[in-house]
């Protein structure tokens, strides 16, 4: 089966000032699968999750998001994609609860996001302590149970599988995969390690200063529908 392709860049060169963040020629996602990128800090791979996401926009070159470039406002800025979600650490920042986080983000359905993601002994403490005094690994796994449930086209999580341990990201994992298969969202996953990646992504980019370094076939996915 051929996939659409749903991003294509050519080109891309993002630079802070002085400082290249960014330098790649020719870079393909497809729609429906799910895409691992990996480097060491300062390598890249949350500067190109953000240019993907319509979150900066590249120095030179073209991004392209099914076929299209992002639209800006009369002042340059970038719209948001509603089809596109960018979820990082920073997206669940707050002193409210993580009840009454979830209940602003999507009030139709809290106690069945409550009943999906935070039934175990441990998590039900978490559903009532403020964001702000709960743990990095908690924190992580909250910003990626908003990502799962936006139900978006394309979902990109920055620092996947950082600061949780095995058994939650496995829990996270297969909600990803259910995601991918049922849904035939595109995801794309950045971490400073492979070691997750390469268990359930069908493609990893590996960045180095700004540059694609190697790509890795993963295993293979089977699609029930796509977007």
């Amino acid at each position: 089966m051929k996939l659409k392709q749903i991003y294509d860049v050519q080109n891309l060169k993002l630079r802070f000032k002085t400082k290249k963040a960014l330098e790649i020629k020719t870079l393909k996602f497809h729609n429906g699968l799910i895409y691992g990128i990996c480097g060491n800090f300062g390598s890249g791979k949350t500067s190109l999750l953000k240019v993907l996401a319509g979150e900066i926009s590249e120095t030179s070159g073209t991004v392209l998001y099914q076929g299209n470039k992002f639209k800006k406002s009369f002042f340059g800025k970038i719209k948001k994609h509603k089809d596109i979600s960018y979820i990082d650490i920073k997206s669940v920042n707050s002193s409210l609860t993580v009840e009454q986080f979830i209940a602003k983000k999507f009030p139709n359905k809290v106690q069945q996001i409550r009943s999906r993601h935070f039934t175990s002994f441990q998590l039900e403490e978490v559903w009532k302590t403020p964001i702000n005094l709960i743990s990095d690994g908690e924190k992580h796994w909250l910003k990626s149970v908003i990502g799962v449930e936006k139900d978006p086209r394309v979902l990109l999580i920055d620092d996947y599988g950082m600061s949780i341990d095995s058994k939650s990201e496995i829990i996270l994992r297969k909600k990803l995969i259910k995601m991918n298969n049922i849904l035939g969202t595109t995801v794309l996953l950045s971490s400073s390690s492979d070691y997750f990646l390469k268990q359930f992504a069908s493609v990893i980019f590996y960045l180095d200063n700004g540059h694609i370094s190697k790509i890795r076939k993963g295993i293979k996915k089977n699609f029930s529908r796509k977007k």
